[in-house]
């Protein structure tokens, strides 16, 4: 990455913007020379309004679209200049009416909400008798109760004290009894003792709508009410309308919107003179001469495009596409490689589908593993975290088939000698010590890399001490590997394992004497190594479980139809929980060490992505 610095005419910022905008090949940064500041286009508040209206109505018309729904034909459209956009786009009716009818929409379910409320209230009294449009009186007051059916033994002693002095129409419902007490205004306590009860309820009487008997009441308002859903069906078809002819024309505009918002706040980080405007930026090298020719056509030769040695840190370019791209996204969850450090996704890539597959190991829960994960996939959103990791999980579900097809593993059974005859595969039983070996050589493998990565980001950062110590703790390991090898199980001979041992005790005094923190990771180069042993272990309860389901619940029908098809639904519960917590444990323990054993020994992180200056269309094109 380089950054650059492009000066050219005031007269020409419009039109630079849009080629850098199009190429989209340039992160703009904020220049720090000693300059006045530059400022945005003056279309930007008008341009940024519309956005925001589109984006409004757009949001409210996704939830009016149907599957799969298009607008046939449909052409791109090119991209006018700034005035003749913001014309065209407030001359989109559909835009204002979407807003118009949403609004409208929630108003009238409102309302209908407050009437449900209301007819309900009033549904409470059909019956008693009682005339809304009667309770009013100078001296007295009334007040509406609703007592719950469990709460009613409790309130009839007070219910009956009132009626003893006061007014009480009581009218008895499926729930209890809804009462209306009448009492004197000047009387404070009236009710207190009612109000007091658990289960006793008050409730207001709203004074417009009570106007008359409760089933009048109750009529009228069904009316209002069935008006007011006419009315909100009218406003939902006219949202439905928009949603399906003017749904992708207004997206086409605002894309466009949204590309001249973009333009015309990119020069917030430019610098000015009277007559000249600065920008600067991030770009790749191998970039810098086609920017040079456009701006060259652009501008009629009237720039200066300069390269600028800085001390700042360049921003992290994520290269990968396709089926790997996920990879990326992941990494940028956790913490994105510096710029001027090695880039360890492609030893991520490699190393955690071979640990999470080796941790699963069955054909078997590979492929259920394969059709969740696609499903998964499917129903997320296409840059998000989760579709990534679903992702991720297929291609690692592809190796859990290929290992389990290695150790010949389906749900528990062996099915090889029956596929293939000359081909049983390795026993996780039986072959146990193999396949701890080979995880622990899996562990020095990657430590290793691990420190050379080290070495290198070391060395080009200029720590040379540090460097070589790295290489020096690469020889600790190689030699360790071989003298323990040798000594205890004898893959070498005597002579080969002593000569191994002592290069590894002056290869630990080497890195002891040229570094003293990387002398303190000497314990852990040989834990580090050996808790990849824990791939061997989570293989193997895997493989266990699996074989104990098989021999307590496999189905026969010998036994009946009943006992089989009991045992099948438990055979099927289990071995679907066996796979849950192999494909947990796969991740959390394949994860690990990687970003633990693997990136602890010379990953940095906390880069920047690199966000090149663009906008990329769906809808539209430039001309």
């Amino acid at each position: 990455m380089q950054k650059i610095r492009i000066v050219g005419l005031r007269s020409k910022r419009a039109r630079v913007v849009k080629e850098l905008h199009k190429l989209g090949v340039i992160e703009i940064r904020k220049s720090k020379l000693e300059m006045e500041d530059d400022a945005p286009e003056n279309t930007l508040p008008a341009i940024s309004e519309l956005v925001v209206r589109y984006t409004s109505a757009l949001t409210i018309l996704e939830n009016y679209r149907k599957n799969g729904e298009r607008e046939l034909p449909y052409e791109k459209r090119l991209q006018p200049r700034p005035q003749e956009l913001i014309s065209l786009a407030k001359g989109v009716a559909a835009v204002d009416d979407t807003l118009l009818l949403d609004e409208k929409k929630t108003q009238l379910e409102n309302e209908i909400t407050r009437l449900d409320s209301e007819m309900g209230m009033a549904s409470l009294f059909v019956g008693s008798g009682v005339d809304f449009s009667r309770l009013h009186a100078e001296t007295l007051a009334f007040n509406a109760y609703v007592v719950s059916g469990k709460a009613y033994k409790a309130a009839k002693p007070a219910l009956k004290e009132l009626s003893e002095n006061y007014e009480v129409i009581e009218n008895r419902t499926r729930h209890g009894i809804a009462a209306i007490v009448a009492y004197d205004k000047n009387d404070l306590k009236a009710t207190e003792t009612l109000e007091h009860v658990a289960g006793v309820r008050k409730i207001e009487i709203p004074e417009p709508d009570f106007n008359s008997t409760a089933e009048r009441v109750t009529e009228s308002l069904g009316q209002l009410k069935a008006k007011l859903t006419r009315e909100r069906r009218e406003a939902i078809t006219g949202l439905e309308r928009h949603a399906r002819a003017d749904y992708l024309h207004m997206w086409s505009v605002l894309e466009m919107l949204s590309v001249e918002a973009e333009r015309a706040s990119a020069s917030i980080n430019f610098k000015k003179t009277d007559s000249t405007f600065v920008v600067e930026g991030w770009i790749q090298k191998a970039k810098l001469g086609m920017v040079e020719e456009r701006m060259k056509d652009t501008t009629h030769g009237a720039f200066a495009l300069e390269e600028i040695e800085t001390d700042e840190l360049a921003p992290t370019l994520m290269t990968r596409h396709g089926f790997l791209r996920p990879f990326d996204n992941l990494m940028e969850f956790f913490s994105l490689p510096r710029s001027d450090e090695l880039d360890p996704t492609w030893i991520f890539i490699l190393f955690f589908p071979v640990f999470y597959g080796l941790m699963v190991s069955d054909v078997g829960y590979g492929i259920a593993s394969l059709f969740l994960a696609w499903f998964i996939a499917k129903k997320t959103e296409p840059d998000g975290l989760m579709n990534s990791v679903a992702k991720i999980w297929q291609i690692c579900a592809i190796a859990i088939i290929f290992f389990g097809f290695l150790s010949n593993q389906y749900f528990g059974f062996g099915l090889n000698q029956y596929l293939i005859p000359w081909f049983t595969g390795f026993d996780w039983l039986k072959d146990t010590p193999l396949v701890l070996a080979i995880t622990v050589l899996f562990g020095i493998a990657q430590v290793i890399v691990g420190l050379f990565f080290g070495f290198i980001n070391s060395n080009s950062h200029g720590h040379k001490k540090l460097a070589i110590a790295r290489l020096t703790s690469i020889a600790a390991i190689a030699a360790g590997t071989i003298a323990v090898s040798g000594a205890l199980f004898g893959v070498f001979s005597g002579t080969v394992t002593e000569i191994a041992a002592a290069l590894g005790v002056l290869s630990v005094l080497a890195t002891i004497a040229l570094s003293g923190m990387e002398a303190t990771e000497v314990v852990s180069l040989i834990s580090h190594p050996l808790s990849y042993a824990r791939i061997m272990g989570f293989g193997l309860a895997s493989v266990i479980l699996a074989l104990l389901i098989d021999k307590a619940f496999t189905p026969s029908l010998s036994a009946g139809i009943l006992p089989f098809l009991l045992t099948s639904v438990i055979f099927i519960l289990l071995h679907f929980v066996n796979m849950i917590l192999g494909i947990f444990e796969g991740i959390v323990q394949g994860a690990r060490l990687n970003f633990v054993e693997f990136f602890s020994k010379f990953y940095t992180g906390g880069g920047v992505k690199f966000k090149p200056f663009f906008y990329r269309r769906h809808y539209t094109k430039e001309d």
